[in-house]
């Protein structure tokens, strides 16, 4: 009897190990077995549900997009823009001093923004309601904003420096502009402004005095004035002449007419630039951003246009000044011993022109940039120093 007690009880003892033992390698060995299959099972949820987010966002674009096979190649460019800007942006985030913004309220704001300072726009069409661009000269940060949505009033101000761009040619854009500098002169004494300078495509007989209230030598707001023609109030200091740059291409003109014009400067050697109301003209600059030499007609025009007491070149007084090499006659009667001098010319004389003229011409802008920012800095923020 004892030893039959004796074997149960050591069966039950073996029986206690063995699931002991079965218990222990479940929780040891069994999750640890099964642990890839759930993470293969989860790698793949998780890809299925990006694979369908992904197909769900294409779709969405798709259907936003009026044609996705001519827009989607612009859209990779602007993405690529926007992260060249964010990687310039984080490498220059330390050295970055001052901000000042531009807003382009004339057509000579993209003349300023995409040739002068080479900047882009986004979005690139230029029937978008709002068009901005981003970039860094020197230690400021620049910000270009323009379209019919940049209104005064509807529209968040986040600087305290800016470059306001105006047309102030004829009665209707004078009104326009003093808008303008109204809205921007509360914004200056609610301190939400320090600084202004103005861009201004002047009147062509230079008739400008509605503006010089508005300066700060007559007791006004604006810094500095950039403007068009030869004005009689240059003095280098705080009015400056600007050039009057390409023209902005008519919403009635075509692709083809466009690209007719372009191919006959591409293929002309000479331009012909006849006074009209100005003696500046777009006619002068579009020839050179192909090559052609301008052919000028040196002489004034009616107006208030004139030497000034910083230059005494007039008419073009600025594109002398910068060495111009172009072609100036005083009358047209001289333009047939021109063109015999043309036939004389070899292929490679001309081409070589050419180049040296487009080399010019991209000097002519780099050197406008360097000067536009160095006043703008000098005015706005080393004044403030001390």
């Amino acid at each position: 009897m004892r030893l039959t007690r004796t074997r149960l009880c050591s069966l039950l003892v073996a029986l206690y190990c063995l699931f002991s033992i079965y218990a222990a390698y479940h929780v040891f060995f069994g999750r640890r077995r099964r642990a890839p299959a759930a993470t293969s099972r989860g790698s793949r949820k998780a890809a299925a549900q990006a694979k369908e987010r992904r197909g769900r966002e294409q779709s969405a674009l798709e259907s936003e997009e009026w044609n996705p096979w001519e827009v989607d190649e612009k859209n990779e460019q602007q993405r690529r823009i926007k992260t060249n800007l964010q990687i310039l942006n984080k490498s220059t985030k330390e050295k970055i001093e001052h901000s000042v913004q531009i807003w382009g309220k004339a057509a000579i704001g993209l003349y300023l923004w995409e040739h002068i300072f080479e900047g882009t726009l986004d979005p690139t069409d230029v029937t978008a309601q709002w068009r901005e661009g981003q970039s860094v000269v020197g230690r400021t940060h620049y910000s270009f904003i323009t379209g019919p949505a940049v209104v005064p009033g509807y529209f968040s101000i986040d600087v305290d420096n800016v470059v306001l761009v105006l047309n102030g040619r004829e009665k209707a854009k004078i009104f326009h502009a003093t808008q303008w500098l109204l809205y921007t002169q509360n914004l200056m004494q609610t301190q939400k402004l320090r600084h202004l300078a103005v861009v201004l495509l002047g009147n062509e007989h230079c008739d400008n005095d509605w503006i010089m209230q508005f300066l700060r030598r007559n007791r006004g707001f604006v810094d500095l004035l950039f403007i068009t023609y030869d004005s009689p109030w240059i003095n280098g200091v705080d009015v400056l002449q600007w050039p009057l740059g390409v023209a902005t291409w008519q919403p009635q003109e075509t692709n083809e007419s466009l690209k007719n014009y372009q191919d006959a400067l591409l293929q002309s050697d000479l331009t012909l630039c006849p006074v009209g109301v100005n003696t500046e003209c777009y006619r002068i600059y579009e020839a050179c951003s192909y090559g052609s030499i301008p052919v000028v007609e040196d002489v004034m025009t009616a107006g208030h246009c004139g030497n000034t007491s910083h230059h005494h070149s007039a008419p073009l007084q600025l594109l002398k000044a910068m060495g111009a090499p172009f072609i100036f006659i005083k009358n047209w009667k001289e333009l047939p011993a021109i063109l015999e001098k043309e036939k004389t010319l070899s292929l490679q004389e001309k081409i070589q022109r050419r180049k040296m003229l487009l080399q010019w011409y991209q000097h002519f802008k780099t050197e406008l940039k360097w000067k536009f920012t160095n006043i703008l800095e000098s005015s706005f923020f080393m004044n403030n120093k001390g």
